[in-house]
């Protein structure tokens, strides 16, 4: 009987470690390189909108590598309403939400806009976590505080997506900034890992969800291994949360706008867009425009350096690709108002 046990224990043991290192593998292919862009398409930076100033910016994040950035204003303006930290998505960093950080700045707000860890005009070897994402912007609230230039105004979070999930998660350490506008935000990053595993192989891996909640935490802290509607449900910060309803990068059941959990907080705000998929602020044209392309770059992909792939980019329409949905970016702004004028 006693060997029974220590053959068992010691098959649970390599068990255990076997799935700990499945799990630690599952994050690497997630996030263990750098996300540079697609270099066959266009990122509008300030030139490419009127008025529209931008000032370099530097920090470190908290492995003492350095973030790379703009404060964003209307050249018009030398007052600003508040601050605003913007927390880009996983792709093309911070230029791929160029129109939206000129929709701000237009508004009156000093934008802060950056690329984080391991992605496009910032240093880090790989992103290494949706965990880095909120430590990044961390990193930035810290500089946001010790700069003349923001130092003084009221601070206002957005984010989308991966962005979402780290403003979010700011509010565990930051309960004092004004508001969180958090576009498409997903509750966990396991059950995303997971749902996008499942679908890419059809084969649930649901088993390992608390190996890779174990690694987030180990890596990146408690508010990492936490849900996104866990951390907002301890929160009094007004918070908006805005979801397309066909949203397949992060689907409803993985939304933090969906959770039964926010139920009856006050402070929290949910809008779901029937029709709207992952880039709930374009207008639907815009993201049917998005699928069209991503589904003929999947089909002529064999290689980026193809002369077919190169022609057909040519042919993109990149103002169509970022046309903002007027009702979605004015209801946001004016969620953004009521945090400042709200007592």
């Amino acid at each position: 009987m006693t060997i029974a046990i220590y053959v068992f224990c010691a098959v649970l043991l390599l068990t255990l470690v076997f799935l700990l290192i499945f799990a630690k593998s599952v994050l690497k292919v997630g996030f263990g390189k750098r996300c540079e862009g697609n270099p066959l398409l266009h990122y509008f930076t300030a030139d490419d909108f009127d008025g529209l100033k931008a000032e370099p910016v530097e920090f470190q994040n908290n492995h003492k590598e350095a973030l790379r950035g703009f404060f964003y204003s209307d050249e018009a303006r030398t007052d600003y309403r508040a601050l605003l930290i913007f927390a880009h998505g996983m792709g093309g960093g911070h230029l791929s939400y160029t129109t939206e950080i000129d929709f701000f700045a237009k508004r009156g707000y000093l934008v802060l806009a950056y690329d984080q860890t391991g992605t496009m005009a910032s240093d880090g070897k790989a992103l290494r976590g949706m965990g880095q994402g909120f430590r990044d912007l961390l990193c930035a609230m810290q500089f946001a505080k010790e700069n003349e230039k923001s130092k003084n105004l009221p601070v206002l979070l957005a984010g989308h997506s991966w962005g979402g999930y780290s403003v979010c998660r700011a509010l565990y350490f930051h309960p004092q900034v004004r508001g969180v506008l958090a576009f498409s935000a997903p509750e966990s990053e396991p059950d995303l890992l997971l749902a996008q595993a499942k679908a890419q192989t059809g084969k649930s891996f649901a088993f390992l969800k608390p190996f890779l909640r174990f690694w987030n935490r180990l890596q990146f802290g408690p508010a990492a291994a936490m849900t996104t509607s866990e951390i907002l449900a301890e929160s009094d910060v007004p918070v908006l949360l805005l979801h397309g309803e066909n949203d397949a990068v992060v689907p409803p059941e993985n939304a933090a706008a969906c959770s039964k959990r926010l139920h009856g907080k006050k402070n929290i705000q949910v809008k779901l867009y029937p029709g709207k998929q992952h880039n709930v602020y374009a207008t639907l044209e815009a993201e049917a425009y998005i699928s069209e392309v991503l589904q003929k770059f999947g089909v002529l992909s064999g290689s980026k350096e193809s002369a077919e792939l190169k022609a057909y980019a040519e042919t993109l329409d990149f103002r169509k690709m970022c046309e903002e949905d007027s009702a979605v970016m004015d209801f946001a702004a004016a969620f953004l108002e009521n945090c400042l004028t709200k007592k």
